[in-house]
């Protein structure tokens, strides 16, 4: 662990050994602040030899990027006041990438003086150990909680454990979190666990069907716990503020085991109102449990849904599985949509798209894995994987998915998906300290910082940190040659079967005519472009910004012989924002480079240099940026894509 100290003011003495930071703090007889570096926390990531430290910031009009030999320093004010994150890398001996890690999410000019910056370094894609947990556990809850997690239950050496602790981010190290009195008696077997969007943790369900809220902040539960309507072995998502949405499971525990009555009503609870929930969605008849919810976005129709996907649907307690059923719903009381065709653990993709792999735990393993795209009757068959149990998987802020597990099964000890290729790909990561074991159905929670928190493999106090790459909704810019390198950026299409990969990289229209949408992973912006080059064989091509949901971006529109348009797309309806002159043809034997750039107060278009249309634009809120297919029959061969923060001064 490294992390940032401000002041602005000289400061004498060393640094407490107990601190060892990486530290923006003046120099006696230097008044302006300055960036030293220096770990904190356990034995992760201290790469012997160090020769260079880079240290980049990320903000709203891209990056700055400082770098230093070990041991220098950097002068505060070389940072810009908007920074949202840092990124720091060191290099050793022969310029080779030795550690990386970067910050949670910032504002860095409201930074106090003597304030910290937390930054985990790790190998690149690789684990680092922590120390211990309070207390040995296996299959906790586990929930991003502020720039930690929270670790809720799970089995201990005795059995069920009705305790919880705090992964803090500052000591890189777990602290135990007191547990009422109602819930330490009751235990936490069948309860749910919701992130809301200020980063508290919701909990809900279990034995006492309870409703209580944990602050990182204050490193406690802050709220008394009040019963609810009986849910348990259930679903739960922040669908606002101060709302959390229930889906699934039953109304009971028996022996640790769901028991009782199937729970079909789907439910929001407001933080305010938690006696007197909304009733939503009714769910196809049936027990749904261990099953995830996902935020699907606003759809082409004008409607929020959201998915139930994974876990165990059956007819009856102890009966057949009713293979494969997921279920898709708006926010409120009609019937739900039933999708086939999924698998045991789901994950969310780029796009408003789930992915589901890997037969439930206990059954034969098969690998079979699907992606359920938006708005699709059934999902979609994709490459299968290996064939594990005892597999998690985590979505990555740059559009790639890790799973953890597998037991003694899988050559590495992470298995990775890339939504590119839809291939799969068993890996050795880097680490620190001694291997991870077995991690056969371990608990992740994604970290505000990007890195993976990997915990309850067994019954174990151990627990990792795994780095990923660096590229997330800051970074500065991401670029992907989608029929090259696949170490490269991620280019998702929600639908597959709208993909053609190789030998060249073809984005066909569905049925239809509607758009084949392909998103890149990584930077979320609402200022910035996208530049494609691309070869249009039918149809016409679009390039996406800002999207959030299907029916939610804004969209550049060329079609052959029809005047280029830029539409926004709005709660699934449509409205031109400008027009320009009528597009010539596409020769699909050229290459064409398409660029929107989006200033906050102005759009352009440009078709190989030369401007289609230009139009002013008010600011809006950050997504996704893209290209896309546009009308029946349309094929677009997708060459080289990228998106960038940084705009050249005009």
């Amino acid at each position: 662990m490294w992390s940032v100290v401000s002041s602005r003011t000289c400061r004498s003495g060393p640094v407490a050994p107990a601190a060892m930071v990486m530290a923006l703090a003046a120099g006696c007889g230097d008044h302006a602040a300055r960036v030293r570096l220096e770990p904190v926390g356990g034995d992760c990531a201290r790469p012997m030899g160090v020769t260079q430290v880079k240290v980049t910031a990320y903000g709203p009009g891209g990056s700055h990027a400082e770098s230093v030999g070990a041991g220098d320093s950097i002068a505060f004010s070389s940072f810009p006041a908007d920074t949202e994150q840092f990124a720091v890398e060191v290099f050793g001996g022969g310029g080779v990438l030795a550690a990386e890690g970067k910050s949670a999410p910032l504002a860095f000019s409201a930074l106090p003086d003597g304030g910290k910056i937390y930054v985990l370094m790790a190998p690149p894609d690789g684990f680092c150990e922590l120390p211990p947990m309070s207390e040995p556990r296996s299959q906790p809850l586990v929930a991003a909680a502020g720039n930690g997690a929270l670790v809720v239950g799970g089995i201990g050496p005795g059995g069920p454990l009705a305790t919880a602790e705090f992964y803090d981010p500052a000591a890189a190290a777990f602290q135990p979190v007191d547990v009422p009195q109602a819930l330490a008696d009751q235990g936490f077997a069948g309860a749910a666990l919701a992130t809301l969007p200020d980063g508290r943790v919701a909990l809900t369900g279990g034995p006492g069907s309870v409703f209580i809220v944990f602050d990182p902040d204050r490193r406690a539960f802050v709220t008394d716990p009040t019963v609810i309507d009986r849910r348990a072995f259930h679903a739960a998502i922040a669908t606002g503020d101060q709302e959390v949405l229930l889906a699934g499971g039953c109304t009971a525990v028996t022996l640790q085991q769901c028991g009782g009555l199937p729970k079909l009503q789907t439910q929001r609870y407001r933080l305010d109102l938690l006696r007197a929930p909304e009733t939503s969605a009714v769910l196809a008849p049936g027990y749904r449990t261990g099953a995830q919810l996902f935020d699907l976005g606003v759809q082409l129709d004008g409607a929020r849904r959201y998915l139930l996907a994974g876990g165990l649907a059956a007819a009856s307690l102890g009966g057949p599985a009713l293979v494969g059923r997921s279920d898709r719903f708006a926010l409120d009381d009609s019937p739900d949509e039933v999708v086939m065709g999924g698998h045991a653990q789901p994950v969310a993709l780029d796009g408003g798209a789930v992915l589901t792999a890997f037969a439930r735990d206990g059954d034969s393993p098969d690998g079979a894995a699907s992606v359920i795209a938006p708005g699709a009757p059934a999902a979609h068959d994709i490459t299968g994987a290996p064939g594990l149990t005892g597999v998690r998987l985590v979505a990555l802020e740059d559009g790639r998915v890790l799973g953890f597990g597998g037991g003694d099964d899988l050559s590495g000890d992470v298995l990775s998906y890339d939504p590119t290729h839809g291939a799969w790909r068993g890996a050795e990561p880097a680490r620190t300290g001694a291997k991870t074991g077995s991690l056969s159905a371990p608990s992740l929670a994604r970290l505000a910082d990007g890195t993976v928190l990997v915990v309850g493999g067994a019954v174990s106090p151990r627990a990792w940190l795994y780095r990923p790459s660096l590229v997330g909704p800051s970074s500065p810019s991401a670029t992907v040659a989608p029929a090259g390198n696949s170490a490269g950026g991620v280019l998702t299409a929600p639908d597959p079967a709208t993909v053609t990969p190789a030998p060249a990289w073809r984005l066909a229209a569905p049925a239809g005519g509607a758009m084949a949408r392909a998103l890149v992973g990584g930077p979320r912006m609402a200022v910035g472009a996208v530049t494609a080059d691309v070869h249009v064989l039918a149809g016409g091509v679009a390039l996406i910004a800002r999207q959030t949901g299907p029916g939610e971006a804004l969209v550049a529109r060329l079609t052959p012989g029809r005047p280029a348009e830029l539409v926004q797309l709005a709660g699934g309806a449509e409205r031109v924002v400008c027009s320009g002159a009528a597009v010539a043809a596409f020769d699909p034997a050229a290459q064409v480079r398409l660029r929107l750039a989006l200033t906050d107060h102005d759009a352009r278009l440009t078709r190989g240099g030369d401007a289609v249309l230009t139009c002013s634009l008010p600011a809006a809120d950050r997504g996704a940026w893209g290209v896309a297919t546009l009308g029946d029959g349309a094929q677009v061969t997708v060459d080289v894509v990228s998106v960038t923060r940084e705009l050249p001064a005009t």
